[in-house]
């Protein structure tokens, strides 16, 4: 079986304690529950904001080890990232109006990196086989 550590605050250890004692349950039992419940209570829209996410976050790891591409583009991919956690804290809050905003700039930011990455990585090759040439 798989092993994921938890790390909890020493303030919050007599929460755990009490909460095992009182519940009878394994302290992993409660929190796969909880997750469980937690993630089946997503809205359609937290859901859309979390996927850009993680679409903008598994992007940032792959272009990670390109050293060739300029650092504007991890610029652009940054500003996506910071602004979807934007609209998905606003949305939270209950402010829809701030969340569509956030949600639009995230959008505009993450196609912008992905056009110039291709058309950057498209370039860089173009340059390779005319000096190869």
């Amino acid at each position: 079986m798989p092993n994921k550590t938890i790390y909890v605050r020493d303030s919050d250890l007599p929460l755990f304690e009490q909460a095992q004692e009182q519940l009878g349950e394994s302290v992993s039992a409660m929190f796969a529950e909880f997750l469980r419940e937690r993630v089946g209570r997503l809205s359609p829209e937290e859901n859309r904001i979390v996927a850009l996410i993680n679409q903008i976050t598994s992007a940032r790891k792959r272009l990670e080890g390109q050293g060739d591409l300029p650092a504007f583009i991890d610029g652009e991919y940054a500003e996506a990232q910071a602004s979807a956690e934007t609209a998905l804290q606003s949305l939270r809050a209950g402010e829809v109006r701030i969340t569509k905003g956030f949600f639009w700039v995230a959008n505009q930011y993450y196609e912008k990196a992905v056009r110039d990455t291709r058309e950057t990585t498209d370039l860089a090759a173009k340059l390779a086989s005319l000096v190869g040439s």
